[in-house]
C-alpha cells in the first residue's frame, strides 16, 4: 500500500491522454468523465476514489490535499501521485485531475 508524488521524468513517461472524453456525469457534487484508461475529474472540494490496482493522478489545477489510510499527502497544480494497492481516498480541495489507470 504506498501514495507516492511522482518526478518530472515518471510524468512524462506516463502514457499521452486522449483529447477528448466522454460526456461528463455528476458525481460526489464535481463532474466525471471517463477514456480508456483515462478518467477526467472536476471535483468541488471532497472527492472518495477507490483506485484500480496502480494509478498515477495528475493534478492539473487546485491544490488541497490526499487523505489516505495510512495519513494525508497534501497535493497542488502540476503535481502527480501514484497510488498503489490502496482500497480508497480522498481528494479534499477543489480541482481538476487526471487519472492514469496503470494496472
Amino acid at each position: 500500500m504506498e501514495l507516492k508524488k511522482l518526478d518530472a521524468a515518471a510524468q512524462a513517461a506516463l502514457p499521452v491522454p486522449p483529447e477528448s472524453f466522454g460526456a461528463p456525469r455528476a458525481v460526489q457534487g464535481g463532474k466525471v468523465c471517463a477514456a480508456g484508461a483515462f478518467v477526467h475529474i472536476v471535483s468541488g472540494g471532497r472527492f472518495k476514489r477507490f483506485p484500480a490496482r496502480q494509478e498515477a493522478l495528475t493534478v492539473r489545477e487546485g491544490s488541497g490535499y490526499i487523505k489516505w489510510a495510512r495519513g494525508e499527502l497534501p497535493f497542488r497544480a502540476g503535481e502527480c501521485v501514484l497510488a498503489e494497492g490502496l482500497e480508497e481516498y480522498d481528494l479534499y480541495g477543489e480541482g481538476e485531475f487526471l487519472v492514469t489507470i496503470l494496472k
